[in-house]
């Protein structure tokens, strides 16, 4: 898909009256060109995933406590 044809379609996406359509074929089929599966940044969700639970494990500890 070019670019003309990837803008046309994202602005139709942003349109709410045709956002959801009733054809779940047609709305995956624009789903992926907004966020296509292969474009996830999955190191990146692990990643950030990872912090999270650094934080929550260290939470609790406070550098101040002797």
């Amino acid at each position: 898909m070019d670019n003309k044809e990837k803008d046309k379609v994202l602005k139709e996406r942003n349109d709410k009256s045709k956002a959801f359509k009733e054809d779940r074929s047609k709305q995956k089929e624009r789903d992926q060109t907004v966020m296509p599966v292969d474009d996830l940044p999955l190191d990146e969700i692990k990643y950030e995933e990872e912090e999270e639970r650094k934080k929550e494990k260290t939470k609790d500890r406070s550098t101040s406590e002797e």
